[in-house]
């Protein structure tokens, strides 16, 4: 009879560019490991803790198999329960305490759901790709090299442009992404879109502050540096753009107070917390 197993995943199971570390795997009566969630064998359910990009893959052919997928609605419990329970934290711990949470904490994951996710992810990786390489070739710029960079920096830009409207065309009836526009008061932003699908926005604000590095010893260093950069220049553009058309721009009156109150890069890092405690809160 198909089983139900409790899993906390690793990004690095599977071709891990750090140390590999397998899914550590509890079927209520043992504990185990494997590489690839694919491997699991003779099993109905599969509670995961953490959906993170790379295994993305991994769950959409488990789904597929029609082998129900579920996500943590709120990861607090997890620390809850470790607590009232007087446990360390440890993968073997987490996964068999994702064993007694209530069915009605978790969420169903959908075939459209994830194939969604993954149809975004290469014109998301193309769109960053791009963009490092325009910074690189406008530094080398500025220093004097020139080799004919104005025209690939042009022609770069013209990319970035072309999949941003690509990546925004996709998302343009996409609920999560039009309530984040309209409760930030942006329009067809790109940073918006990303963090749409990158963000784990269910997640609570305390532990999507650890996963942006928005922390006072900035999660020493163990923080998402890539969806951080895609926050930052969102505050960024909001700070510049509430400047220069402060009247036009209907940006949330507590970022205002924060851009008139504040230097400029103590005002960018309030606006990222701001923005992820706007998202978390309203969308979720």
């Amino acid at each position: 009879m198909p089983r139900a197993v409790y899993v906390d995943a690793s990004p690095t199971a599977t071709n891990g560019r750090r140390r590999r570390k397998p899914h550590n795997v509890f079927d209520r009566e043992r504990t185990f490991k494997v590489n690839k969630l694919t491997k699991l064998k003779n099993v109905g359910e599969v509670f995961i803790d953490t959906l993170f990009p790379e295994v993305y893959d991994e769950v959409l052919r488990l789904l597929k198999r029609r082998i129900k997928v579920y996500l943590p609605k709120d990861l607090r419990v997890l620390k809850k329960l470790r607590l009232e329970n007087n446990l360390r934290k440890s993968d073997e711990v987490d996964t068999q305490l994702l064993s007694i949470i209530p069915r009605d904490g978790f969420r169903p994951l959908t075939v459209e759901e994830l194939e969604f996710k993954m149809k975004m992810r290469p014109l998301v990786n193309r769109y960053e790709k791009i963009v490092r390489w325009r910074a690189t070739l406008k530094k080398l710029l500025s220093q004097g090299f020139k080799y004919n960079f104005r025209e690939s920096v042009r022609l770069m830009q013209s990319d970035c442009e072309r999949i941003s409207r690509e990546i925004i065309r996709e998302l343009a009836n996409n609920n999560v992404y039009m309530e984040a526009c309209r409760l930030l008061g942006v329009k067809d932003s790109i940073e918006v879109a990303i963090l749409t699908v990158e963000l784990p926005l269910h997640l609570p604000l305390n532990i999507l502050k650890r996963f942006v590095g928005l922390t006072p010893n900035r999660s020493n260093g163990r923080y998402n540096h890539r969806i951080r950069r895609h926050l930052s220049q969102l505050a960024t553009n909001i700070y510049i753009n509430t400047k220069r058309w402060r009247d036009k721009l209907e940006v949330p009156e507590e970022f205002r107070e924060v851009i008139d109150s504040l230097p400029r890069e103590k005002a960018i890092y309030k606006l990222q917390s701001r923005i992820l405690k706007m998202l978390g809160r309203h969308i979720f």
